[in-house]
């Protein structure tokens, strides 16, 4: 072992899932500029496609470990099977700290700090008790977050939002609780949108999972109805979950060509350019990387005025009332009527993003928090 070896800080990530969603894309962010820097071991449900994108960083397979987990709160067997197993690699890896993500990966991690008296982080890709789920759920989620809150040395929230909401939970968590906003590498001149279309088509897309989280009905009602009434607006669903069958069966009730599916996409960043407009119409959100992948890009934004959303728009887009058909059709006409405005609000999302969103930024704040925890 050399000596820059032995000055790593030796870190384990736990994470639910290892899907293309949001959550992967922030810690490979996160871990790809501390390379250097951090000894980094992976503990994820499955394979999938964070662990394929962990190999192609370098990380090596013996620093990944998969242990099954459940998304189900109430899987008591599934849980307890996670902890043991977790705390066999925690022994065997002896890392420094733990760095947790997602509610599942955050009750194992909790329950285990406990035991070893390893430090944790707990990164809140939005709280599960935010507004837009049924209220018996964020009674519920607010009562669990109280009781494993406590067990971290930092809660870390996605936006100043999110912070807020956990600071008027859990008061006396004030101290513990920060806010790194997510951010993205930034991406190459070819995919960066360039031309906005002047007339005829006006192009909008939402990529997302198709979940109850999600709200692509909204969108595709929205689209649907302004094509009724003879405006040449088009848009393309990309996406996949438990919710495809009923999405396709939504772009079914309008017989229009203008309104397509086009499949799961595995990397964003290709395609946004071919657009004029990134819509994300969710229930609720944490911090969406979508979002900021459309502002790298260059996209004016439509999105839903929820969580930490409204931190994402400075005259680049507009917030949408959830659920609100009549406000979404007409801010998709504006832009339909007034085409100057999407090069202009595009450029702006792009300033946006390199001030604020930028990879590397994302991933020295995280760092630095990793060396405050562990007073290195």
């Amino acid at each position: 072992m050399t000596e820059n070896e032995k000055k790593k800080i030796k870190i384990l990530y736990t994470v639910t899932n290892s899907d293309l969603g949001g959550i992967s894309k922030l810690i490979l962010e996160t871990v790809k500029y501390i390379l250097d820097d951090v000894d980094s071991y992976f503990i994820m449900g499955t394979p999938g496609y964070f662990s394929d994108e962990l190999e192609k960083l370098g990380i090596p397979k013996d620093h990944i470990y998969f242990v099954p987990m459940t998304n189900s709160i109430f899987d008591i067997k599934q849980h307890l099977n996670a902890i043991i197993g977790t705390l066999k690699i925690i022994k065997e890896v002896k890392p420094e700290l733990i760095h947790c993500h997602a509610t599942t990966a955050s009750i194992v991690s909790a329950i285990c700090t406990r035991i070893t008296g390893i430090p944790a982080l707990y990164s809140v890709n939005g709280w599960p008790f935010t507004d837009g789920i049924t209220k018996w759920k964020q009674i519920f989620y607010k009562i669990l977050d109280i009781l494993i809150c406590s067990s971290f040395k930092k809660i870390n929230t996605e936006s100043v939002y999110d912070k807020n909401q956990g600071i008027a939970l859990m008061p006396w968590l004030k101290n513990r609780i920060t806010a790194i906003p997510n951010g993205i590498t930034d991406i190459s001149e070819e995919y960066r949108k360039k031309d906005f279309s002047t007339d005829g088509d006006l192009k909008i897309t939402m990529i997302s999972r198709f979940c109850p989280q999600k709200d692509p009905y909204t969108l595709i009602k929205a689209v649907g109805e302004l094509v009724q009434e003879g405006y040449n607006v088009k848009l393309d669903l990309y996406g996949y979950g438990a919710e495809t069958e009923q999405v396709l069966e939504e772009i079914k009730k309008y017989n229009t060509e203008n309104i397509k599916y086009c499949g799961l996409i595995t990397e964003a960043i290709t395609v946004l350019k071919d657009y004029d407009i990134y819509s994300l119409i969710s229930n609720w959100e944490g911090f969406p990387v979508g979002i900021i992948e459309a502002l790298a890009v260059g996209l004016p934004v439509i999105v839903s005025d929820i969580c930490g959303n409204s931190e994402l728009i400075d005259n680049n887009g507009y917030l949408i009332p959830r659920k609100d058909v009549k406000t979404l059709k007409e801010k998709i006409k504006f832009y339909y009527e007034n085409r100057n405005e999407l090069s202009k609000q595009g450029q702006q999302s792009r300033k946006l993003y390199e001030q604020e969103f930028e990879g590397s930024v994302m991933s020295k704040r995280f760092f630095n928090l990793y060396k405050e925890i562990l007073k290195f």
